[in-house]
């Protein structure tokens, strides 16, 4: 059985404006006059600091300058669920190119292309990978939000699922855990980061190449000590498990980017990852957590 990872691509040029609609009357002595947009949106980050997995913002205004609460963001032709707040869109997205545009009330913006870089987080730290009897020093590590699940099949339960992803070479640790969720009104909940007390052992497994050489849900143990901020853990953390009749386990202290995936049931929103200003979901975007690679 194969499974495909995320890898970090080439970093791509960053282009953001807006597209103007013109119109073009039958007098050739006419002047061609804009069209007004109903609806302004405009980038208000740099354009050349844009990278995947962190955020970045856009205005959303009426005609004349009033902010928008409420206006839908639209990504490369599709409506997202993604809504304003007090005229501002604040999201993160995959790396890319990306038409931007918004709906309000029946109206709509210009549009905004827009250029996602390659995530420039790295990690910083030592750590180590224990398996088959022996052990291997850590090069990259990343603690992934993988979305919100229902716990079982009856889906009594809303988790949220995190995974730990050590890299040693052609070896791919990975430690899955789940914090706790709170509903947030209506059909949304709301998902703790994980802390030294919130987490729960789910899986743990090793990929090597594309192959996945052993994997168990069976006595997962989590210790999460490293606290979050700026899209960034830091600290201590580690998982294991018995793994082929032995220990298995993962080991980071340092700096470890979180790296946001939509995983098998996550909100999916026209491919946008969480966006930084809520960590809402819907519960029918909710699937039941699956237990293995």
């Amino acid at each position: 059985m194969k499974k495909m990872f995320l890898s970090l691509a080439t970093i791509a040029f960053v282009a953001a404006g807006s597209l103007t609609v013109t119109s073009c009357g039958s007098d050739d002595s006419s002047p061609v006059i804009p069209t007004p947009d109903a609806l302004k949106l405009t980038l208000t980050s740099d354009p050349s600091e844009i990278y995947a997995g962190e955020a970045f913002e856009f205005s959303i205004t009426e005609a004349d300058g009033t902010p928008i609460t409420g206006a839908i963001l639209i990504a490369n032709g599709e409506a997202t669920t993604i809504e304003s707040q007090d005229g501002a869109f604040s999201i993160q997205a995959p790396e890319g190119e990306w038409e931007i545009s918004a709906s309000y009330d029946g109206k709509t913006s210009n549009i905004v292309n827009v250029t996602v870089k390659p995530s420039r987080a790295v990690s910083e730290g030592t750590g180590l990978i224990t398996y088959n009897g022996g052990t291997m020093d850590i090069d990259a590590a990343y603690v992934v939000f993988r979305g919100l699940f229902y716990a079982d099949e009856q889906r009594t339960s809303v988790i949220a699922s995190w995974q730990i992803e050590a890299i040693s070479g052609g070896t791919t640790g990975i430690i899955r855990f789940t914090t706790p969720t709170e509903p947030a009104g209506g059909d949304q909940y709301t998902y703790e980061i994980p802390t030294s007390s919130n987490t729960t052992g789910t899986l743990a497994g090793v990929i090597i190449g594309q192959d996945i050489a052993g994997q168990t849900n069976e006595n997962v143990s989590v210790n999460f000590g490293a606290t979050y901020e700026n899209n960034f853990f830091t600290g201590e953390y580690s998982g294991s498990a018995t793994l082929d009749s032995g220990l298995f386990s993962v080991e980071f202290d340092g700096k470890t980017p979180r790296v946001n995936s939509s995983g098998k049931g996550a909100k999916k929103v026209a491919t946008f990852e969480d966006y930084i200003k809520t960590t809402t979901v819907k519960t029918s975007d909710i699937q039941v957590l699956e237990t293995s690679l």
